[in-house]
């Protein structure tokens, strides 16, 4: 009884400074805050990454960092740092990387404790992707640049999705869910009739938003704002209004505000 005694208290005796060891390391590990001046905005605009570091490690590096994944691995890639003042704060203005990422704030451990980092925030980063030629997925049949410019209105156009005589087709570009906004100039090639005109219409997903009649001579911009995170696809379509009469319709320089992904080396 005795003996059984004994090992009872060497046991308790060796897990009470377990026991305080982990709480004096959780005690020990930095606490990292962060805010940013903004989540959405054009490629290239800085963002302010701004917080506080406690305990307060005056002269210190924290690291600005993204998540970075790919086939191989995912991990925390250091894009710049920031100096920690005597209260504990820190600023840093840098331009967010193209497409959307996770970012994060992070404290190496020092002085005793180990690091610390902050909760993660993503910040999208949009430009204007042109639609044709673009690395975007696209659906269906059209003609895309496959006969040379063709011209609008007697304005020659380079960057254009069309159709046939019978301006029959349709086109779905996949957006990833992070496209804001479309721009189209449409119109018929004036190969068409003279008294030709066709029914060009968009749609997002499966709602069509726009639709307008086309009609030889005229060429009318659309702009269109896109519910980013509800819109995974758009669509081109578009129908001759009387099929024994040729009408190409033509939809020049189609182009996406995104933060599309982006493929890394």
């Amino acid at each position: 009884m005795r003996k059984l005694a004994l090992i009872l208290a060497a046991f308790a005796l060796a897990i009470v400074p377990s026991a305080f060891l982990s709480q004096a390391q959780a005690v020990s590990r930095y606490d990292v805050t962060l805010h940013v001046s903004k989540t959405d905005v054009a490629l290239g605009t800085p963002v302010v990454f701004s917080g506080k570091v406690s305990p307060t490690a005056k002269g210190s590096l924290v690291s600005i960092q993204y998540l970075f994944s790919d086939q191989e691995s995912t991990r925390w890639v250091t894009i710049a740092h920031a100096t920690v003042q005597a209260d504990g704060t820190y600023a840093r203005s840098v331009p967010p990387r193209a497409s959307n990422w996770s970012y994060r704030v992070f404290k190496p451990a020092g002085a005793g404790r180990s690091s610390g980092a902050s909760p993660q925030v993503v910040i999208r980063a949009y430009s204007w992707t042109h639609v044709v030629g673009s690395l975007l997925e696209r659906y269906g049949w059209q003609y895309t640049n496959q006969y040379g410019p063709q011209t609008v209105a007697g304005t020659p156009v380079a960057e254009y999705w069309s159709t046939t005589a019978s301006a029959h087709g349709e086109s779905r570009w996949s957006t990833h869910q992070s496209c804001k906004r479309l721009r189209v100039d449409v119109g018929l090639d004036d190969r068409s009739d003279a008294g030709a005109d066709a029914q060009f219409r968009i749609h997002f997903d499966g709602d069509l938003v726009y639709s307008l009649r086309v009609k030889k001579g005229t060429k009318v911009s659309v702009d269109l704002p896109i519910p980013r995170a509800d819109t995974s696809s758009i669509k081109f379509s578009a129908e001759a209004r009387n099929k024994n009469v040729p009408v190409y319709v033509n939809a020049s320089n189609p182009r996406v505000y995104c933060a599309l992904p982006v493929l890394e080396d």
